[in-house]
This record gives C-alpha cells, sequence and structure tokens, in this order.
C-alpha cells in the first residue's frame, strides 16, 4: 500500500496536467480559429473554454480508479490506457452535451470539441512519453 501512494501521486498531478493543458490549448486554438474570421468573436471561444473546462472538471476524481482498474486487469501501457481514457471521456462528454445543450447537429458540436480533443491527446502523448518514462526512471 505504502508504494501505491507514489503512483496515485504521480496519476492526480499528471491528471491535473492533462486537465491545464487541454482545456487551454482547446480555448487558445479555438480563440485563433474563431478571431481569423472576426476579431469580434474571441469572446465566444473563450466562454466555449470556460464551458470545457466546467465539463471536463468531472472527470479528474474518476481518473484514478481507472488506472487503477485498468492496470489489474490488462497490461496495457499507462499511455495507451491514457489515450483510451481521453478518447472514452470525449465521446460520452460529446453524447451527453448534445442531449443537454441546445446544439442542433453533432458537426457543430464536433467544430467546437475537436481543438480539446487534440490538445487533449497531444498532452497525454507528452505526458506518457519517452521523455517522461526516462524522468519517472531517474526520479
Amino acid at each position: 500500500m505504502i508504494n501505491s501512494y507514489p503512483s496515485v501521486q504521480s496519476t492526480f498531478v499528471r491528471t491535473l496536467l492533462l486537465w491545464l493543458l487541454s482545456n487551454l490549448g482547446g480555448t487558445l486554438w479555438l480563440t485563433i480559429d474563431f478571431s481569423l474570421d472576426r476579431l469580434a468573436d474571441y469572446s465566444i471561444a473563450l466562454l466555449v473554454g470556460l464551458v470545457a473546462a466546467m465539463v471536463s472538471m468531472v472527470i479528474i476524481p474518476l481518473v484514478v480508479p481507472f488506472f487503477a482498474v485498468m492496470t489489474r486487469y490488462s497490461d496495457w501501457p499507462r499511455r495507451t490506457m491514457a489515450l483510451l481514457g481521453v478518447s472514452l471521456y470525449f465521446l460520452v462528454a460529446n453524447y451527453l452535451l448534445l442531449l443537454l445543450l441546445p446544439v442542433t447537429s453533432l458537426i457543430g458540436l464536433l467544430d467546437l470539441s475537436l481543438p480539446y480533443l487534440g490538445s487533449a491527446i497531444l498532452t497525454v502523448l507528452w505526458l506518457y512519453g519517452p521523455a517522461a518514462r526516462a524522468e519517472l526512471a531517474h526520479a
């Protein structure tokens, strides 16, 4: 049990970094995209970023149990499990947003949410990449 504490702490820290970087990256991506057409539309991207941050905050307490179950019942690398978790959360969150928000089409929702998926995937690849593994081995 004592040996699992650093693992839980590392997972929690990486989850917070994933949440922060994917939300900042997705919001920046949307802000640039919206500002290219009309500069006044940047506030829409910032509002979408705020909603995305609040919606994605739900996932943080679920990550440690997800990794615990996946580690126990599979021998997949943590990078693969993180990519699977990000993809599953993206699908579930978009489905719920489609049901709960007054969005008329999936395409309209994907235009707003794909930058966050792209940012989250890039963050996972960075957090669980070879450089991160080498850093953990030296720690």
